[in-house]
């Protein structure tokens, strides 16, 4: 058994991708929208250009944008070429019957919600004529469209991982990630800020990162592809 779908997000270097795919992660992050991680168009080219080297495994490209238009969002998935467009503002679900790219919806889920509230969220961006391939379970932090690196409610995600195809974030780390896994047992997981060393993605963690998610494989029949 392969394991949890792992995305390593906030890439910034053709170097770092390189080992993002060489370990295997199955998607890779680039931010497209304001923030410390954030990527131009041409920096998003190279660091895609990088990856056609080596097609022994290469992840998908995952665009994370925020409160952008549908046309500028395939413009750039074109131009840089984008596999998959995320979505963590607050688009409105309409959108994503005008990407030309599947898309990941975040749900950014304040501590205290409940799981009857979170799945009746979930469900306006899955019960739609373009429903999302996945979800993306992040915590709400106030004026914050994520990456922040502070861990959510485990029972909560649980409750949404168990009826849907979701990816947990949030404070996720080499040394947390198998306990996660284990707790939620989601479809997959993602990771910034837990495989940073002084705000620069590190190689070593992201190595170990994999490596813990890969051994701590979610049981059959949980996946919702």
């Amino acid at each position: 058994m392969r394991g949890p779908l792992i995305k390593i997000c906030g890439v910034r270097s053709p170097e770092i991708a390189r080992v993002v795919a060489e370990q295997g992660a199955d998607l890779m992050g680039l931010i497209f929208a304001p923030a410390r991680r954030q990527v131009t168009e041409e920096q998003a080219r190279q660091i895609v250009a990088g990856l056609e080297v080596d097609e022994k495994h290469r992840p998908k490209v995952v665009g994370v944008f925020v409160n952008e238009s549908a046309d500028e969002m395939n413009r750039l998935a074109d131009s840089v070429g984008l596999d998959v467009i995320q979505l963590s503002g607050d688009e409105p679900v309409e959108i994503q019957g005008a990407l030309n790219r599947p898309a990941i919806r975040a749900l950014r889920l304040p501590i205290g919600m409940t799981p009857a509230e979170a799945r009746s969220l979930a469900e306006e961006y899955l019960d739609c004529p373009t429903p999302a391939m996945a979800l993306l379970l992040d915590t709400h932090v106030s004026g914050s469209y994520g990456g922040n690196g502070i861990p959510g409610d485990w029972n909560v995600a649980r409750a949404l991982a168990e009826r849907y195809p979701a990816i947990l974030a949030g404070g996720l780390r080499p040394e947390t990630v198998a306990d996660a896994l284990r707790t939620v047992q989601p479809f997959g997981v993602d990771v910034s800020s837990g495989v940073e060393t002084d705000g620069v993605k590190d190689a070593g963690k992201i190595m170990q990162f994999i490596a813990a998610a890969r051994a701590a494989s979610v049981p059959a029949g949980r996946s919702h592809q």
